[in-house]
Protein backbone atom coordinates (compact mmCIF):
# COMPACT_ATOMS: atom_id res chain seq x y z
CA UNK A 1 0.00 0.00 0.00
CA UNK A 2 1.07 3.59 -0.99
CA UNK A 3 1.56 5.66 2.09
CA UNK A 4 0.89 9.77 1.25
CA UNK A 5 -0.10 12.29 3.70
CA UNK A 6 -0.38 15.84 2.27
CA UNK A 7 0.23 17.81 5.83
CA UNK A 8 1.06 17.23 8.75
CA UNK A 9 0.36 20.53 11.24
CA UNK A 10 2.11 20.67 14.75
CA UNK A 11 1.17 23.19 17.73
CA UNK A 12 3.70 24.44 19.88
CA UNK A 13 2.34 21.83 22.80
CA UNK A 14 3.60 18.75 20.34
CA UNK A 15 0.14 17.99 19.51
CA UNK A 16 -0.44 17.16 15.68
CA UNK A 17 -2.90 15.56 13.14
CA UNK A 18 -2.31 14.10 9.53
CA UNK A 19 -4.41 15.70 6.67
CA UNK A 20 -4.74 14.00 3.43
CA UNK A 21 -6.84 16.34 0.78
CA UNK A 22 -9.09 14.56 -1.73
CA UNK A 23 -11.53 16.18 -4.30
CA UNK A 24 -12.65 12.81 -5.54
CA UNK A 25 -14.90 10.30 -4.49
CA UNK A 26 -15.77 7.74 -2.05
CA UNK A 27 -12.86 6.04 -3.74
CA UNK A 28 -10.63 8.76 -2.39
CA UNK A 29 -11.31 9.12 0.93
CA UNK A 30 -11.35 5.19 1.42
CA UNK A 31 -7.53 5.60 -0.28
CA UNK A 32 -7.29 8.53 1.97
CA UNK A 33 -8.00 7.22 5.16
CA UNK A 34 -6.39 3.93 4.73
CA UNK A 35 -3.01 5.86 4.52
CA UNK A 36 -3.63 7.87 7.23
CA UNK A 37 -4.17 4.73 9.51
CA UNK A 38 -1.09 2.96 8.33
CA UNK A 39 0.64 6.30 9.19
CA UNK A 40 -0.87 6.10 13.04
CA UNK A 41 -0.65 2.07 13.40
CA UNK A 42 2.82 1.41 11.61
CA UNK A 43 4.31 4.12 11.35
CA UNK A 44 4.76 6.67 13.90
CA UNK A 45 6.28 6.13 17.21
CA UNK A 46 3.85 7.39 19.87
CA UNK A 47 6.88 7.53 22.56
CA UNK A 48 8.50 9.68 20.36
CA UNK A 49 6.02 12.22 18.81
CA UNK A 50 3.10 11.36 20.73
CA UNK A 51 -0.09 10.19 18.69
CA UNK A 52 -1.69 11.83 16.19
CA UNK A 53 -4.80 14.52 17.67
CA UNK A 54 -6.88 13.96 14.61
CA UNK A 55 -6.42 11.93 11.20
CA UNK A 56 -8.48 14.74 8.50
CA UNK A 57 -10.05 14.05 5.41
CA UNK A 58 -11.02 16.88 3.58
CA UNK A 59 -13.10 16.56 0.60
CA UNK A 60 -14.72 19.12 -2.18
CA UNK A 61 -18.23 18.87 -1.11
CA UNK A 62 -20.66 17.12 1.66
CA UNK A 63 -21.27 16.87 5.27
CA UNK A 64 -18.54 16.68 8.21
CA UNK A 65 -18.54 13.14 9.76
CA UNK A 66 -16.14 11.04 11.81
CA UNK A 67 -15.69 7.06 10.42
CA UNK A 68 -15.80 4.10 12.39
CA UNK A 69 -11.70 4.48 12.26
CA UNK A 70 -11.47 7.60 13.73
CA UNK A 71 -10.92 9.74 10.68
CA UNK A 72 -12.71 12.88 10.22
CA UNK A 73 -14.29 13.79 7.21
CA UNK A 74 -14.78 17.27 6.21
CA UNK A 75 -15.70 19.24 3.71
CA UNK A 76 -12.85 22.38 2.78
CA UNK A 77 -16.63 24.62 2.94
CA UNK A 78 -15.94 23.60 6.57
CA UNK A 79 -13.10 25.01 7.41
CA UNK A 80 -13.41 29.12 6.38
CA UNK A 81 -15.63 31.79 7.34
Amino acid sequence: MHLEVDAIIRRRNGEWIAVEIKLGGRAAVEAAAASLTKLRDDRIDPAKVGAPRRLVVVTATGFAYERTDGVAVVPITALGP
